[in-house]
């Protein structure tokens, strides 16, 4: 897989990694900690979590993006923190 490209809207600006298991372990540590909706955080750890990556990375096989949105906070005062990871060449 080529440069990988990744980032979380709000939280971690958009980074250049060697490969995916670079950004993965990146992107973990950014978010592992937040009061993430609890709907969403199997889902996380599965995508980027430790151990995670697969579904990421079998998406990336198919084509060059993947994202997610993270939602961060309460049922009354979440923020929305899209997770972007692609491996397309940038300028």
């Amino acid at each position: 897989m080529s440069i990988v490209r990744a980032g979380i809207t709000g939280i971690m600006e958009p980074t250049l990694f060697a490969s995916l298991d670079h950004a993965l372990p990146v992107l973990w540590e950014r978010v592992r900690d937040l009061p993430i909706r609890e709907a969403h955080r199997d889902f996380i750890r599965i995508c980027i979590g430790p151990g995670g990556g697969e579904g990421v990375a079998r998406c990336l096989s198919r084509g060059d993006d993947w994202s997610f949105t993270l939602y961060v906070g309460g049922m009354t005062d979440w923020t929305a923190h899209p997770i972007t990871i692609t491996t397309r060449p940038h300028a």
